[in-house]
């Protein structure tokens, strides 16, 4: 199986800091409005993206925030139950959420082949490539435009990795 790991703010959706919300939510489908009328949006396609990729990969969240605040947004947008074994904490090592995760999955049976971590930023990239030296990053916004362009350019990847299982076996 392949892993993607998510971050949140600003990847999947159009908030900084989705921490800094107050509950209680309102929806509006796909805008979150807090109790002070804040606003946060969950980017275009997000959702169709989730229901094409848990398909074909294993879903999870390596995120700088507070779950307790969070963890209500994702449930609100009916998304919560795509992901497994989401790190949703309160500081900004994120290769040690990712490799708690690969340990959870390993325990949980699942063989992890390949780790595609996408975050819209490269801020704590060097230290997860220290820890995880194979992951591969895919950058929001910079690398993919949008989740159809996403969608398509992990389509193409798999395409590639199935052509290449197929030429070796010959």
């Amino acid at each position: 199986m392949r892993l993607l790991i998510f971050d949140l703010d600003k990847t999947l959706w159009d908030h900084y800091d989705a921490s800094q919300l107050v509950p209680p939510f309102r929806t509006h489908g796909t805008e979150l409005i807090d109790a002070l009328g804040n606003k946060l949006k969950l980017f275009d396609g997000v959702v169709e993206f989730l229901d094409w990729a848990k398909e074909r990969f294993v879903l999870s969240i390596a995120s700088w925030n507070l779950e307790k605040l969070v963890r209500p947004i994702l449930e609100e947008f009916n998304i919560w139950h795509y992901f497994v074994f989401p790190k949703i904490e309160n500081h900004p090592d994120k290769a040690d959420m990712i490799v708690r995760t690969l340990q959870e999955l390993k325990n949980s049976g699942y063989e992890i082949e390949e780790v595609i971590y996408i975050d819209d930023r490269t801020l704590h990239l060097d230290k997860i490539k220290k820890r995880i030296p194979d992951i591969r990053f895919i950058q929001m916004w910079v690398d993919v435009k949008n989740f159809e362009e996403l969608r398509e350019y992990l389509m193409k990847e798999l395409e590639v990795k199935k052509d290449e299982a197929l030429s070796g076996e010959r």
